[in-house]
């Protein structure tokens, strides 16, 4: 294993929950891994605050909100499914370190890791479309740890 990435909604929790970040970043402490997640949230700073090293992520395919969380999976358009316009917004997470939200403001989003979702119907033709688009724009693919 090269870091901890928690998922589905052990990832929404600790990106806004100090107690549950606290024992996420706990366990990649004892595992002695990066933990991978959120920028500007509550286990990132969990994370800065016990030495752990934190890999900042982005979702080209998902949808945001102005404050930089995710819009819920519940919500329609949550989940983006255009491989065109999803490799357009990884290249401008991954070059410009900003994307689009919901309402049409554009918010920092300085990562260091991107992701698209294999559960999406049409994932691999997304992640085809995602790595042709990122080579395009001169973008260096490689592990973020």
């Amino acid at each position: 294993m090269q870091y901890l990435k928690p998922h589905g909604a052990l990832y929404t929790r600790i990106a806004r929950d100090e107690r549950h970040a606290a024992v996420v970043v706990a366990v990649a402490g004892e595992a002695g891994l990066p933990l991978m997640g959120m920028p500007g949230s509550a286990v990132e700073r969990a994370a800065a605050a016990a030495g752990i090293p934190f890999i900042a992520e982005g979702f080209a395919d998902r949808a945001y909100y102005a404050d930089g969380t995710l819009v819920p999976r519940s919500e329609p358009g949550a989940v983006l499914h255009d491989a065109g316009s999803i490799a357009e917004r990884a290249v401008r997470i991954a070059v410009d370190g900003v994307v689009q939200a919901v309402d049409g403001s554009v918010i920092a989003l300085p990562v260091r890791s991107l992701c698209v979702h294999g559960d999406t119907l049409g994932a691999v033709g997304i992640a085809r479309a995602v790595r042709v688009a990122l080579l395009r724009a001169g973008v260096a693919l490689r592990a973020a740890v």
